[in-house]
């Protein structure tokens, strides 16, 4: 006799492999914090927003674009897998940016 979780795919639970994509965002989250610690958590708000901005509208296009060999995404083109090199440089200027961030977030008010 099959279980529930057998008979519909609906409800059965993700496997490992179909979190790992919720999962490469951890360590983006984990280093978010590390400037709060360091200068303050309303510097730390501060990189987060000017991160969060400059990764989806400056880092994440470049890196398709890169990924993709310069050239434009087709609307019906798939989107092109992101290579473990591409990741750690996303993860570095993310980083970075945070950083320099939370460094510059005191002295703009």
């Amino acid at each position: 006799m099959r279980s529930l979780r057998q008979a519909t795919p609906f409800p059965a639970w993700p496997s490992l492999r179909d979190a790992r994509g919720r999962l490469l965002g951890l360590p983006f989250v984990l280093l978010a914090f590390a400037p709060g610690f360091a200068l303050g958590w309303q510097a730390c708000l501060a990189a987060l927003v000017i991160a969060s901005l400059a990764s989806f509208l400056v880092y994440v296009p470049l890196t398709v674009l890169a990924l993709n060999g310069g050239g434009a995404l087709a609307e019906d083109a798939p989107v092109p897998a992101l290579t473990a090199r591409a990741y750690m440089a996303l993860l570095a200027l993310w980083t970075t940016t945070a950083w320099l961030g939370a460094a510059a977030a005191p002295h703009l008010t």
